[in-house]
């Protein structure tokens, strides 16, 4: 029924709209801090880390990115009900199906470890991974990228390479799985763009997740 022993999601995008939550904790960022939201619409995108994205919202201005980091984190990790944050339609059940016939199901994400342990007992996803790849997995002070974290997942899964599907719906994801030397599956449902995306060469395309190789 599936072609691989071992799946990597990623999260935002991928498994959830989490779009609403995450642009609103950023501009109400910037507002605490009194920054000029001018080139948000044009600069903001989802899938970068948190530091990567106060850097590219304000690349000359480097005084401000820890601070708007931490601000972001007070809005989304801790006054958010993720209210506003959905699984795209069929994901769920599509994992639970993995899970079912045995596969092995991992999140590898630049999500952190506490928004993201949210959102999976929201979605009610715990019972159903295997594990959950974040940038602090370790160390609040030690972030993994994208790259490092499919090739940790890749080998704590134990499973070949090429038995492994990374799936994403940005350049980032399948940027990752090639590192870790994963096949690679992206999604259009998500926020990545296509040009991006086709550029990276993904060995699977998909428009709908019933048809998740």
């Amino acid at each position: 029924m599936f072609a691989f022993d071992a799946y990597f999601f990623d999260f935002d995008g991928t498994i959830g709209d989490t779009a609403p939550d995450i642009r609103g904790s950023w501009l109400n960022a910037i507002k605490k801090l009194g920054l000029p939201e001018n080139d948000f619409e044009k600069l903001f995108r989802i899938g970068p880390s948190i530091q990567d994205t106060a850097k590219i919202l304000y690349p000359d201005n480097p005084e401000v990115w820890e601070e708007l980091q931490n601000a972001y984190k007070y809005f989304y990790d801790i006054n958010n009900d993720f209210s506003h944050t959905t699984p795209y339609p069929g994901i769920i059940e599509k994992i639970t199906g993995l899970h079912n016939a045995g596969k092995k199901v991992y999140i590898v994400t630049n999500k952190r470890m506490l928004p993201l342990r949210k959102l999976i007992s929201i979605f009610k996803l715990n019972d159903l991974c295997s594990g959950f790849f974040v940038p602090d997995i370790f160390d609040p002070r030690n972030h993994f990228n994208k790259k490092e974290l499919a090739l940790l997942a890749l080998n704590i899964s134990g499973v070949l390479p090429d038995r492994a599907l990374m799936v994403g719906d940005t350049e980032l994801d399948i940027a990752a799985g090639k590192y870790a030397a994963t096949k690679t599956c992206a999604v259009t449902w998500g926020y990545g763009e296509s040009s991006a995306i086709h550029r990276e060469s993904p060995d699977f395309t998909i428009n709908n997740i019933a048809d998740l190789p």
